[in-house]
């Protein structure tokens, strides 16, 4: 009797422990969690701090939400899971404050003394600086920046863009030719790598109408009188001004002084600083603008992020729309990691090119850019541009895809 309670009890401790096993994720998961780190490389400091310190912070929920089995990454799912083994993220971010040089370093760090595989950078020209060093050593790097051919492409394998950014253009222009009377469009840009990458864009997009360019120009990046060359601007009478990614300050600037000389017509902005613009030129100035992208309604997904953010670090310290396109990378990675079982980042990237994404801008979701970039490496969403109209804002285009970069 005694030897067979003694079975039995072996039995049972058998079939709990399989049962165990059939319900964990993939396999056997190991409560301790061991941690990933996730590189950083941002503008902490100097003028773009504002920008650098948010994203970071947007980058740190993201990574609390996954490590937590927060409400986006699924409630209870805490983490993800390779071969039986948890593992969680660890943000590790360095401060490049716009200087090439400090971009290099902090990326040599990263890489062989943090022995990162995965890192986040703000920045075009930053990141190019570096890219020789990601590329080689197998580093993927989700570019929160304009995009470039010249670091988007298919000899950059592992380099991926957060967003479609200034090449909502070839939404926006196609759009405008349908839906409104303008027809001549002039473009002003700052005569800088980021200026030059916005303006291309533009082209682009008004290469897909029948629009025309009347006026495509750049200017010195320090120029605070624009009454000069917008005067020439406003001699080729334009129904609409591009100033797409002219920096905030001189943004702002540029819609005040066009004002006081007479245009009245609508202008284009792309990650649009409405604080700036409501104090440096006005409010009533700004009637007409469009500002690209920004979400009348936002997704569940999008106020989730929003309120998280303002539990955290206060209303105070939301730097507006732009905060959702630094959001949903660390998803992506976790889920591309979990679904290839592997940390092989060439698997990663293949897998990725594929994968059918989760966005807090809402689905469908994927990677495209084939058609202008001659690689899928940059992710498409619902796109929602808005317009002034009236002192308030309205959402005049709604859910639509860059169907052009496919």
């Amino acid at each position: 009797m005694k030897r067979f309670i003694n079975f039995k009890s072996i039995f049972f401790i058998f079939f709990v422990l399989a049962s165990l096993l059939l319900m964990a994720p993939n396999g056997y998961c190991d409560e301790k969690a061991k941690e990933i780190p996730l590189g950083g490389i941002t503008s902490l400091s100097g003028v773009a701090a504002p920008w650098g310190i948010g994203m970071q912070n947007i980058w740190d929920i993201a990574i609390d939400d996954i490590n937590n089995g927060g409400e986006w990454w699924g409630k209870g799912k805490k983490g993800f899971v390779v071969d039986g083994q948890r593992y969680k993220w660890k943000l590790k971010c360095y401060d490049h404050a716009f200087d090439a040089g400090k971009a290099v370093s902090a990326a040599n760090r990263l890489i062989t003394r943090d022995r990162v595989k995965f890192i986040f950078a703000f920045d075009g020209g930053m990141i190019k600086a570096f890219q020789p060093i990601s590329e080689k050593a197998k580093v993927i790097t989700c570019a929160y920046a304009s995009p470039g051919k010249d670091y988007i492409n298919q000899k950059n394998f592992y380099t991926w863009m957060y967003g479609i950014d200034c090449m909502a253009a070839v939404i926006f222009y196609p759009w405008l030719e349908k839906n409104t009377e303008h027809k001549k469009i002039a473009i002003l840009e700052p005569d800088h790598w980021t200026g030059h990458t916005t303006a291309a864009a533009s082209r682009f997009g008004i290469s897909k109408t029948g629009l025309e360019i009347v006026f495509d120009e750049y200017f010195p990046a320090d120029t605070t009188d624009f009454y000069p060359i917008l005067s020439r601007i406003i001699e080729t009478k334009p129904d609409l001004i591009d100033i797409g990614n002219v920096d905030p300050a001189a943004r702002a600037l540029i819609v005040k002084q066009a004002r006081e000389l007479g245009f009245d017509g609508p202008m284009y902005i792309i990650t649009p600083d409405i604080a700036n613009l409501k104090t440096v030129a006005g409010w009533d100035k700004c009637e007409g603008l469009y500002f690209a992208p920004y979400d009348v309604t936002l997704t569940p997904g999008q106020k989730y992020v929003k309120d998280t953010y303002i539990k955290k670090h206060g209303e105070e310290n939301w730097i507006g729309a732009i905060s959702y396109i630094f959001f949903d990378y660390a998803a992506w990675l976790s889920q591309a990691i979990e679904e290839t079982q592997s940390f092989d980042t060439t698997t990663i990237c293949n897998h990725l090119e594929k994968m059918k994404l989760k966005s807090i801008y809402g689905e469908p979701a994927y990677f495209a850019g084939k058609g202008y970039y001659g690689i899928n490496r940059m992710p498409l969403y619902p796109y929602n541009i808005s317009q002034v109209q009236n002192g308030k804002l309205v959402q005049v285009i709604s859910g639509e895809y860059a169907t052009f970069l496919k």
